[in-house]
């Protein structure tokens, strides 16, 4: 705790409490067999002390397709990170099971187990966020920011769903945050710190193994910062991290002995579902060389482009290019750069590059706080450009979230077969997610109105489909308002400047 004290400051208070808000005010209906396949290891060793989830994969609420197998029993596919930070939300709950010899309900369940797992940590890292913007061109810039990081991305839909993507940006970016802390802070690096970097990837690793060459890049711009204080001939530089990834890398280990019968063995590599099967026995896991065209849907295409599903992250270019010119500033730059071509490229070589049941490319959300970042950056004249921007943005963000962003990939799989068959692109007519998933999932049923409205806290005060939307956007603006105005803590020095203990 006290290295999260470090990366933030008084002021990200009102800020982590607007996203703590925000994020947890929805809860999800019993349906997506990706959330279920994390939930079901946690029930598992909870209340049968096995890893194996044959009591739950099969019928009920909990029944998935995410799922491996070895020697006839069933186990999650997913990696055990976001799992394991579910256990943590579950624990009270399941105290409280036991004491009252009452079953909690489904969504009960997934509740705790999301808040923990990741609501807690990306709010944690979009107020990271804020503090190392504001340190930089102010509170102000600071919550313009994180405004549209929250409202306007993926983050704010998929940080109220138990999938490990959202999770893994949070944890990559919070490692960041606080190797640059160290790095740039008026003391010596502190063990604590270090080691709480090597925890941070380590999870992040365990929790998306796609980000394990994100997490390479941050390993290596710590290396770089750190070098410029000499910091590379002291034992905790390198010690401390390791230490700090190693239970996390023996944790994946003993999982995949346990479960695989190997710890070098993934889920990945179990899979029961035959075309499952055959999709990841391509290359490494399912992953072969990157394509340029599964690059060119992943981004702008509005099918599941994310740059067509969040617009205002354009703009990252040119705060990123203003990054750049401030030479203080340049290492981030090029990393935030650098975190999204390298997931990328890996998911432009994967054969199921949209991610099944999803209203973007959800396999980039770990990048997108490296993304939001350059944003407080921008120059004020292209302020004219972000207003409209950032409305379409949200307008696709909040409609994902009060209704479903898991919206179903049929239509876009016939695009695909027919843009295959005609040895053609993907057309851009008729295959917006926006138009032909999101908004019809929010609408419900034919005749129905705002029937697809998710259950959210709204309800607790009786207000119901589109105003339900106004307590949680009224409350955001109130404390992001308050983080932007009001007196703040220390800021950090710039590099070459003259160090001075934090907080003197």
């Amino acid at each position: 705790m006290d290295s999260f004290r470090d990366v933030l400051d008084r002021r990200a208070l009102p800020v982590l409490l607007g996203c703590l808000l925000a994020l947890g005010y929805f809860l999800r209906l019993p349906r997506n067999p990706n959330e279920n396949s994390r939930m079901s290891p946690v029930l598992a060793a909870f209340w049968h002390r096995t890893l194996r989830i044959d009591a739950y994969q099969e019928a009920g609420p909990l029944r998935t397709i995410d799922r491996s197998v070895r020697e006839g029993h069933y186990y999650s596919d997913k990696a055990p990170g976001s799992s394991l930070l579910a256990a943590v939300g579950y624990a009270p709950l399941y105290a409280f099971e036991q004491l009252t010899g009452r079953e909690a309900s489904y969504l009960a369940r997934k509740f705790a187990m999301t808040l923990s797992a990741v609501t807690i940590p990306v709010a944690l890292a979009l107020s990271a966020l804020f503090s190392m913007a504001s340190a930089a061109v102010g509170p102000r810039r600071g919550a313009a920011a994180v405004t549209a990081g929250l409202l306007g991305t993926p983050l704010l839909p998929f940080g109220s769903v138990l999938f490990g993507h959202a999770l893994a940006g949070a944890l990559l970016f919070l490692a960041f945050a606080l190797v640059r802390r160290a790095a740039l802070g008026g003391q010596r690096p502190a063990w604590r710190d270090l080691v709480g970097v090597g925890a941070l990837l380590g999870l992040c690793a365990a929790t998306e193994y796609t980000t394990v060459p994100a997490c390479l890049l941050v390993c290596a711009y710590g290396l770089v910062v750190l070098r410029r204080r000499g910091e590379l001939g002291r034992l905790r530089t390198w010690a401390g991290p390791l230490l700090g990834s190693l239970p996390f890398g023996l944790l994946l280990g003993l999982y995949s002995w346990r479960c695989f019968g190997s710890p070098w063995s993934l889920g990945y590599e179990n899979l029961a579902d035959p075309a499952f099967r055959s999709l990841h026995a391509r290359g490494l896991v399912g992953i072969t060389w990157p394509r340029p065209v599964v690059a060119y849907y992943l981004t702008v295409h509005p099918a599941r482009g994310l740059l067509a599903s969040a617009p205002i992250l354009l703009l990252s270019v040119l705060g990123g290019w203003a990054m750049c010119r401030r030479s203080e500033w340049r290492a981030e730059a090029i990393l935030c750069g650098a975190v999204f071509l390298s997931l990328l490229a890996i998911n432009a070589g994967f054969g199921m590059w949209w991610g099944g049941f999803s209203y973007t490319a959800r396999h980039l959300l770990p990048a997108v706080p490296f993304l939001v970042l350059p944003l407080a950056f921008l120059p004020g004249r292209w302020a004219v450009a972000a207003v409209p921007l950032f409305l379409v943005s949200a307008l696709q963000s909040l409609c994902a979230a009060f209704g479903d962003p898991l919206i179903s990939d049929a239509p876009l799989l016939a695009a695909l077969g027919a843009a295959q068959r005609g040895d053609g692109l993907l057309p851009w007519h008729g295959t917006w997610a926006f138009t032909h998933g999101v908004w019809a999932a929010l609408r419900g049923r034919e005749g129905a109105g705002f029937s697809g409205f998710a259950p959210n806290a709204a309800g607790l005060l009786g207000l119901h489909g589109p105003v339900s939307a106004l307590p949680l956007l009224s409350s955001v603006a109130a404390l992001f308002g308050w983080a932007a105005l009001r007196p703040g803590g220390p800021r950090l020095p710039s590099r070459g400047a003259p160090a001075r203990p934090l907080g003197a």
